[in-house]
């Protein structure tokens, strides 16, 4: 009995690493392409790290990153093929981005979605980002000084950019798989493009350039009906449709008299300290009605507008200004998604599905087409909390002196 124990705690120890994975026999994947092949359906890109390059022991003058490209028809496949070319086993849990060629996207992503849904080798904390005028392998390749390894400079550059500004719609794998699954919603994401020589990017001598030959940048929002691209829209009507979806913060310019032909040269600057948003649809006499709210916080970061910042009916008259502002940008994206798209983008018919399901059941199969012809009315109601460090400004001062 004592030489079974025995014999049973040493198997016990010896199977405790029967799976192991030495790091010097991985490579970490942090982006991937996919496009068009030339003689099979798909080609695969894979961005991995170039690890010694990016310890500050070793830090040499290689390159951060190695790319390897393959072809087939199967993305199941080819991520378990890639080793024709690489030397070490694929690790594909920390990739951050998967860019996907527009040829590809205006085809269908249906395929797409199915194997990084199905596979347990991905997270779901990656972008998935359309390239816009560019290869997808391009977007992959491009060196940035500051982050040495592309796909994470992406990342974190969409990152701060959504947290600044509000120009990304912040899509993972889930949400574009239930906005394909929605009843009453299409799908989004990100557009990106390469500003400059994209060869060029691909070399590392940029990093030894301050100005750049060859950078990513974000480029507005990937339009999508069922599985397929249908087109783009810009990067403020991108912001434009974010207001609807919940916008935390984000800075507007605004015309000092909106609506008048008086001081056209000169504008308000606002920055939104929070925001909130509510969409629903109502049905009055027997026509369906869109309506959204967005509500708020804003203060003045700066001013070409000499009214005087002590009294509330300057205050009154800016907040008039920028919610006017506001209504006319988010109407006119939404009248724009359905005259061009005919494509409900923003979950109208979600909302009217969870407020009154049995109508929206008789509208199902046919709802782009009923929202594209249902009336929007968009109300906002923002409020100035403060100007600054200072109320009047010291050009206001000027004016008053002046002989």
């Amino acid at each position: 009995m004592r030489k079974l124990l025995i014999l049973f705690s040493l198997l016990t120890l010896q199977t405790g690493c029967w799976d192991k994975v030495e790091l010097n026999e991985i490579s970490i994947v942090t982006g991937i392409a996919i496009e068009k092949g030339e003689s099979s359906k798909f080609k695969l890109t894979v961005e991995t790290i170039n690890a010694p390059q990016l310890s500050n022991e070793q830090h040499g003058s290689a390159t951060p990153v190695i790319t390897f490209e393959e072809e087939g028809n199967s993305l199941a496949e080819l991520t378990e093929r890639m080793n024709v070319g690489l030397s070490r086993k694929l690790i594909y849990s920390h990739t951050r981005v998967i860019v996907i060629d527009e040829e590809v996207a205006r085809q269908g992503v249906g395929d797409i979605v199915d194997f990084l849904e199905r596979t347990g080798e991905f997270r779901n904390d990656f972008n998935i980002l359309i390239a816009k005028e560019a290869r997808a392998s391009d977007i992959v390749k491009t060196i940035y000084p500051l982050e040495l390894v592309p796909s994470i400079k992406i990342h974190k550059q969409i990152q701060m950019y959504l947290e600044d500004w509000g120009g990304d719609p912040y899509v993972r794998l889930t949400d574009f798989f239930f906005s394909l699954t929605s009843k009453g919603r299409q799908p989004v994401t990100s557009a990106v493009t390469i500003q400059g020589k994209s060869e060029a990017g691909k070399s590392i001598d940029q990093n030894k350039m301050t100005e750049l030959d060859s950078i990513v940048v974000i480029d507005g929002l990937s339009i999508f009906k069922n599985d397929k691209l249908v087109g783009y829209l810009s990067k403020e009507e991108a912001r434009n449709y974010l207001w609807t979806q919940g916008l935390k913060h984000t800075s507007l310019t605004v015309p000092c008299n909106l609506g008048s032909s008086e001081g056209e040269d000169k504008y308000l600057d606002f920055r939104i300290l929070n925001s909130h948003s509510n969409r629903k649809v109502t049905k009055l006499n027997g026509k369906l009605k869109l309506f959204v709210k967005v509500s708020g916080e804003a203060r003045i970061q700066g001013t070409q507008c000499h009214e005087n910042l002590e009294k509330i009916s300057t205050y009154k008259m800016h907040e008039q200004a920028l919610n006017s502002y506001i209504e006319e940008k988010i109407t006119a994206t939404i009248v724009k998604m359905q005259k061009e798209f005919q494509a409900d983008i923003f979950g109208f018919g979600e909302s009217y599905y969870r407020s009154n399901p049995k109508q929206y059941s008789k509208l199902e199969g046919d709802w782009d087409t009923v929202f594209s012809g249902a009336e929007v009315e968009v109300e906002s109601r923002f409020f100035i909390r403060r100007s600054g460090i200072r109320n009047k400004s010291f050009l206001t001062d000027e004016e008053t002196t002046d002989p």
